[in-house]
């Protein structure tokens, strides 16, 4: 060897480098994600509390539950000849098995045809009530029913709302 030194150096350096290119160390991953079906809320049928007779001197409320049927309170009856009583039905589609909030309408005004008379419903009500959980097939009927606040002496017609918002969410 003609010169050890510059061997020994080339060599140090060599194993220098060997020893900070062993100090990285590298792992890999994926990104992954799943889009799922957008929940959905179609109109299946409307509201109707049927036919209401009230008192002259004394008002009240009907009662028209998720399920469809009817009570009533203080100077409102309910005749015999109960008309159209349906709870408003709503078709909720969306990912099988996920749940869902709902979320009803606080007051609607129901307006007398040809007329300028009104009765609210308030107090809404569903089934099912606040969550809902989709099926396995990813769908649910969602029933709602609330009250109606009959004044005394109301006038009598054919009262009916503009249209009301229900609106579900997946939790």
């Amino acid at each position: 060897m003609k010169n050890p030194k510059k061997l020994l150096v080339v060599v140090l350096a060599l194993v220098g480098f060997a020893a900070t290119s062993t100090a990285q160390s590298t792992a890999n991953a994926t990104a992954s994600a799943t889009v799922i079906t957008p929940i959905a809320i179609t109109h299946a049928s409307n509201m109707n509390f049927g036919n209401v007779s009230v008192q002259t001197a004394t008002g009240g409320t009907v009662v028209l539950a998720p399920a469809g049927s009817r009570t009533r309170t203080s100077g409102v009856t309910l005749p015999a000849t109960t008309g159209t009583v349906s709870a408003a039905s709503f078709n909720v589609t969306g990912t099988a098995a996920y749940t869902y909030a709902i979320t009803l309408p606080g007051t609607v005004t129901l307006t007398r045809a040809s007329g300028a008379e009104t009765m609210d419903a308030t107090s809404f009500t569903s089934s099912p009530s606040a969550t809902g959980t989709l099926n396995g097939s990813g769908a649910q009927t969602l029933t709602v029913g609330a009250t109606l606040t009959v004044a005394a002496a109301q006038v009598a017609g054919s009262y009916v709302s503009t249209n009301f918002d229900v609106t579900v969410n997946y939790n």
